[in-house]
This record gives C-alpha cells, sequence and structure tokens, in this order.
C-alpha cells in the first residue's frame, strides 16, 4: 500500500520539476511559486508516509526479543550521531544502562530518535548537553534522557507523543512530527512506557520503561 500510495505522490512532485524548469525559461515567477508549492508539499506527504510505513514495521519486523546490553547500543548511538553532535557542539553522556531482553535495533532506534530530538531542539547558541541513565524499579528498568534544550510547555505533553504534531510553525525545523510516537511505540513494544517527566525552557527529561531482563 505505501508503494501503491508512493508512486502517483512520486510522479506529482517531479511532473512539478519538469514544469518548474520549463517556467524557469520563460521567467514567469508566479508559476513557479505555484509549482514549489506543489512540490514542498509533495515533498512532505511523502516523509508523512514514510513515518506511517516505518510506525507500522515496528510491529511487522519486529525480532524475537533477546538479552541485549543497553549500554553498548547507547554507546553505538554517540557514533552514529557524532557528525550531528559535532557540527551542534554537542556532548553525550551515557551510565549505568543495563542489560535487558529485547529488540537490539529498536532500543538503538529509540535511541536515536530522542538524542536526534534533543540535538534538533537546543537552544540558539547552546550546545546540546544530553544525559542518559536508568535506574531498576521492580520489574522494570527507568530510563532518563535529559537534555538542556528549549523545553516543552506542559499543556503539550501528551500531544507531543501523537503522530504529526508539531509545536513549531511548520519548516521552523526539519520532521514531520513522528519521532516520539515511534520512540514511545518502542517502549510499548518492551512491556514500558513513555512519558515527558519534567520540562522548562531550558530542559527537557524524557523517561520510559523497559521490563527487566528478570
Amino acid at each position: 500500500m505505501s508503494h501503491d500510495l508512493g508512486t502517483p505522490v512520486r510522479l506529482m512532485v517531479e511532473f512539478a520539476r519538469l514544469l518548474d524548469e520549463r517556467q524557469a525559461e520563460k521567467g514567469d515567477e508566479e508559476d513557479r511559486a505555484l509549482l514549489k508549492e506543489i512540490m514542498d508539499n509533495g515533498d512532505r506527504l511523502r516523509s508523512m508516509m514514510q513515518g506511517l510505513l516505518s510506525f507500522s514495521r515496528l510491529n511487522t519486523l519486529a525480532a524475537p526479543h533477546i538479552l541485549v546490553d543497553t549500554q553498548k547500543i547507547a554507546e553505538h548511538c554517540r557514533l552514529v550521531m557524532q557528525d550531528k553532535l559535532k557540527s551542534s557542539g554537542g556532548k553525550l553522556a551515557i551510565a549505568g544502562l543495563p542489560r535487558l531482553k529485547g529488540d537490539a535495533d529498536q532500543i538503538m532506534q529509540l535511541f536515536n530518535l530522542l538524542v536526534d530530538n534533543a540535538i534538533k531542539f537546543a537552544r540558539p547558541g547552546v550546545a546540546p548537553d544530553i544525559h542518559i541513565t536508568a535506574q531498576r524499579d521492580a520489574d522494570l528498568w527507568i530510563f532518563s534522557v535529559r537534555d538542556n534544550g528549549l523545553g516543552i510547555e506542559e499543556t503539550y505533553w501528551t500531544r507531543v507523543f501523537k503522530p504529526f504534531q508539531k509545536l513549531h510553525a511548520e519548516g521552523q525545523y526539519p520532521g514531520v512530527g513522528m519521532g516520539l510516537s515511534l520512540a514511545r511505540k518502542i517502549a510499548s513494544l518492551h512491556g514500558g512506557y513513555m512519558w515527558i517527566a519534567e520540562s522548562s525552557p531550558v530542559g527537557t527529561t524524557f523517561r520510559f520503561s523497559l521490563a527487566a531482563a528478570d
């Protein structure tokens, strides 16, 4: 279905690009502005469809849960994110993460989503400072991902986990608003949950629980 829906959108965008090239030769800027709107919205629609596909694949492509070391997974996340951390001047501290049963790829995706979110929504002129820690609570491990970014008003603490919810003007930040929905879904698939523990204009702490191995 994703492929079938994606084909006409891709063709729409490509035909709009061809028309834009023709209008560039004629110097018709008004028509080019309209064509740009078609292309931008087509690209956004494709991104939204890709987000829905990623959400669906969490169920269909899930691997059997085995014992994994979340400390090593988070360290690998730092390697994956090193270019973004370097360009933003950011730091990622990781400490005391446990071994538990899960899908290593999905847990890696969860860390990536939260770290990428912290980098993306850093305060202007302030380098991201991100900390990942964990604490045992009965049959769950509670992970904390704390940043020093823009913060989220408490009014929106529930809304941000819904698909396609963005708190800023379109185009101000990249993405279509699926990151936290995907992250919460992964926590749910591992017997846990995700929430915002605290937030202010100088940072946010996301927490999520994952079932312990024993």
